[in-house]
């Protein structure tokens, strides 16, 4: 028992080495060279006799009775009583595989054959020369018998040697998950990981397979990679290595959605990784965001999937400029607030989408915008006296149309809200107005000073006065023509 249990955790030492190299057929799995060594290693199917402690890495310590335990082989089902005549079992019947297509067989007369009929261009070339020769040889190592075609052939060997099948098929799930096993047993949670993941792709490949076995086996894969490192994510943050950590928080994000039982989760980890990408790729970001607000969105939770919108507004204002997307994000967002009857929040974005539209001169969308808000806000007990703000944003894009315009929309709004009427900014309208008609520029610019000095003029005011007043000068050349 010593000796058997001695041999297999050296051949477990051995893994570590071995599975970064070489064949195998967990090269079947993983599509390239592979750990055939580490792939040798005994499974234990008699768990009831075995004892299972976890050391202070979390690594499974296994100890068996090796004079109880069966040890099985997965490509054939027989079982061994112990692992020195497994292995020899696994030399003598298993290691015929195909160095070309990594198929494997029986025996070794049955690869030759293989090799020979199928990778080597001179079987094919006998064939076109002498159609009738007998150039299919038998799979029995001891019987010399060709044959004129492969039907002829395989009848011989299922009739006179009971050989049905040459080529051992292996169960690329269940060897999938038995690898994954294997790789935790030798501490190498990153190959076991993706060793599990590779075995969720499997079951959820495979029609009529059980969603629960295919998220058993996600969640297994999480557990491996935290065991890599359960916090890398913050551990990059702390480092600032803002791309390392973020591709980090969408690793783990990719996985609790996998799971489907973790949308939170996964939306926590998006976001997480947003924050980290803001700093060094703004669109890595924004995509982040558009995850985590999809999420949200399917779960319900319109007032988080709102916040995401207008931090994605945000970053579109800022650190990659496109106002177009700015004001399609605060939209989205707006409109989701009101969904949750969240008014103020959505007032806000509202007045960002209006005066982006203003800038880009869609001045209609802008006042309609604008119009909305001084219109609930007159209507609201405490708000009422914020109206006149909206209802002055939204008379200076009048006046970016045409006078006019402007005029009947101030008769308008007074009647609405008749406060409005005695405003310094109806007045100012007013005085505006009279300007234009008159085509005094001067008169224009001391009236907005004038105004200015009591109450400032931001930016946002002060652009769209600038083009108000240019379309005096505009006004007078088209008079001259």
């Amino acid at each position: 028992m010593a000796d058997s249990e001695q041999k297999a955790r050296r051949k477990l030492e051995e893994a570590e080495k071995k599975t970064r190299g070489g064949g195998g057929f967990l090269g079947k799995i993983f599509g390239g060279g592979g750990a055939d060594e580490a792939a040798d290693l005994f499974i234990q199917h008699d768990v009831g006799r075995s004892t299972v402690t976890e050391d202070e890495d979390g690594a499974a310590d296994i100890s068996t009775s090796c004079s109880d335990a069966a040890v099985e082989c997965d490509l054939c089902g027989r079982e061994f009583p112990d692992v020195v005549e497994f292995e020899s079992h696994y030399e003598v019947a298993h290691s015929h595989q195909c160095v070309a297509c990594s198929k494997m067989f029986i025996s070794n007369k049955a690869l030759e054959v293989h090799s020979d009929e199928k990778h080597c261009p001179f079987h094919k070339l006998r064939l076109e020369q002498n159609p009738s020769g007998s150039h299919f040889k038998c799979y029995h190592e001891h019987c010399e018998l060709s044959f004129a075609s492969e039907d002829e052939r395989n009848d011989h060997c299922r009739e006179k040697h009971n050989i049905r099948s040459v080529e051992v098929v292996i169960e690329r799930r269940k060897l999938a998950k038995k690898a994954g096993n294997l790789f935790k047993m030798a501490k190498l949670w990153k190959e076991a990981g993706d060793a599990f993941v590779r075995a969720a792709e499997l079951h959820g490949s495979k029609v009529g397979d059980s969603k629960h076995d295919c998220a058993s086996q996600y969640a297994e894969a999480a557990n491996c990679y935290r065991k890599v490192n359960p916090q890398a994510g913050n551990l990059f943050k702390m480092a600032k290595l803002w791309k390392e950590a973020g591709d980090a928080f969408v690793k783990a994000a990719e996985l609790h959605g996998s799971k489907g039982d973790s949308k939170h989760d996964c939306a926590s980890q998006y976001a997480e990784a947003a924050n980290c990408y803001r700093k060094v790729n703004p669109q890595l970001a924004v995509d982040c965001l558009l995850k985590t607000s999809e999420i949200y969105t399917d779960m319900g939770r319109f007032n988080m999937a709102a916040k995401n919108h207008v931090t994605i507004a945000e970053l579109f204002e800022t650190e990659c400029p496109d106002t177009e997307q700015c004001i399609q994000h605060y939209q989205k967002a707006a409109d989701y607030y009101k969904g949750e009857e969240s008014k103020s929040s959505a007032t806000k974005c509202l007045i960002k989408v209006a005066q982006y539209a203003a800038q880009l001169e869609q001045y209609q969308k802008a006042i309609a915008v604008f119009e909305e808000i001084a219109m609930w806000e007159a209507d609201h007990p405490t708000l009422k006296y914020a109206a006149k703000n909206h209802f002055f944003q939204a008379l200076l894009c009048y006046l970016c149309i045409d006078p006019l315009d402007a005029q009947h929309a101030l008769k308008r709004y007074e009647d609405a809200s008749p406060s409005f009427a005695d405003t310094r900014e109806a007045k100012l309208v007013k005085d505006l107005i009279a300007c234009l008609e008159d085509g005094n520029e001067e008169l224009f610019t001391d009236t907005v000073k004038s105004f200015d000095k009591i109450s400032r003029l931001d930016q946002w005011h002060t652009g769209l006065l600038v083009k108000i007043k240019r379309s005096i000068n505009k006004e007078e050349e088209d008079d001259l023509k």
